[in-house]
């Protein structure tokens, strides 16, 4: 299973391939500068709605773990 993500550096925007094993140790490709994962890993749950289903999940750049309910 391939457990690699895409971080985009804020410093110089570039693209950066990063192991998942990694423990928030990563540094840009091209700057140098310290990659911030915790993008990876919110500390919180984020409610998403229909119309915030595919920014939130499908494009989320980490790991998603998803729990559906319904007020039924």
């Amino acid at each position: 299973m391939d457990n690699n993500f895409i971080v985009r550096c804020s410093q110089c925007g570039a693209k950066n391939r990063v192991s998942g094993s990694r423990s928030g140790q990563a540094v840009c490709g091209r700057c140098k500068s310290r990659l911030d994962l915790s993008i990876l890993y919110p500390d919180r749950p984020i409610d998403v709605s229909d119309s915030t289903f595919s920014d939130e999940v499908v494009r989320f750049a980490g790991p998603a773990l998803v729990e559906f309910s319904a007020p039924w």
